[in-house]
């Protein structure tokens, strides 16, 4: 269960890195008077990002990201899965 905590908790962040990169860049833009940005929308970003930097640019910083969250939600799935089996274990105890 360590190893399927762990995959679960890295699914999301692989596939919510594209939004976070286009959120990131978007924010980080400077908007001048009478010019248009360079990131407009979502799509738009994404096209622009992956033409201009390749699509492996999308998952910018994944890595440190992923060594953070997959472990936690590995001990996270881990503990829940024994303390479950432990309470239902003694349920009779607790009725």
């Amino acid at each position: 269960s360590l190893g399927l905590g762990g995959v679960s908790g890295g699914l999301g962040p692989v596939a919510n890195n594209p939004l976070d990169v286009v959120k990131t860049r978007m924010q980080k833009q400077i908007v001048r008077n009478g010019c248009k940005p360079k990131y407009t929308g979502l799509l738009q970003s994404c096209v622009l990002i992956a033409k201009e930097e390749g699509s492996v640019a999308l998952w910018k910083g994944i890595t440190p990201r992923l060594l953070r969250i997959v472990p936690g939600q590995a001990i996270t799935f881990t503990t829940y899965e024994f303390v479950s089996r432990q309470l239902s274990r003694h349920e009779s105890r607790f009725l």
